[in-house]
């Protein structure tokens, strides 16, 4: 062979050498993706409840406000099987801001659901959300309120077990008389604040 020929023979082999590479480096290249279409966020549903005139209760003294929006007077679950008969649930959807005047988180014990116009005297309140009924509530997608941070506003739910020849509601915020433990006011009492408002259906 030729000097001629044998460099020609070697161009073509450096040739076609690359041409190889080429094609591999295109085959193993990242292909362009079509860009991804956002899933749509799942929008969770209102369990079904009665709107009912909204009322705000103040309580003055510590900051703390509750305000009604809604109701269920026939709430089924298998916790009624849990308590004695002749009972309903009711529940009362809420707006409750925590007071931020004394400091320290607040749960909804001083909101009480009872009987239209009943004797406060001889009722028991303080009865939300009792462990027999709040784990059905939840479940059911009734939120029970729980615990709030001064200052912070959560709306959800407050349940009580009432006879269930009750067809008439009241919402009683009571809160007791108090003390305050620590800070420049520990030992300063807080006179008690107690208020009523009816739950009626919205027109």
């Amino acid at each position: 062979m030729t000097f001629a020929a044998a460099r020609l023979a070697l161009v073509s082999t450096l040739v076609a050498a690359a041409l190889t590479l080429s094609g591999c480096a295109g085959m193993g290249g990242v292909e362009a993706q079509p860009a991804e279409t956002p899933t749509p966020t799942a929008t969770i549903a209102e369990p079904p409840s009665i709107p009912i005139v909204e009322q705000t209760v103040t309580d003055e003294l510590t900051g703390t406000s509750v305000t009604t929006l809604a109701m269920v007077t026939d709430f089924q679950s298998a916790a009624n099987a849990s308590v004695s008969d002749g009972l309903q649930a009711v529940l009362v959807k809420v707006r409750f801001t925590a007071g931020d005047e004394y400091g320290g988180a607040e749960r909804p014990t001083p909101v009480s659901i009872t009987d239209r116009g009943v004797n406060l005297d001889y009722v028991s309140l303080g009865l939300t959300n009792p462990e027999t009924l709040a784990p059905a509530m939840t479940a059911a997608g009734y939120t029970p309120i729980n615990s709030v941070k001064p200052g912070e506003t959560v709306t959800g739910w407050v349940g009580a077990w009432l006879r269930d020849d009750y067809t008439q509601f009241d919402l009683v915020y009571d809160r007791g008389e108090s003390t305050v433990f620590g800070g420049d006011q520990s030992g300063e009492k807080i006179p008690p604040f107690q208020q009523i408002v009816p739950l009626e259906p919205s027109a």
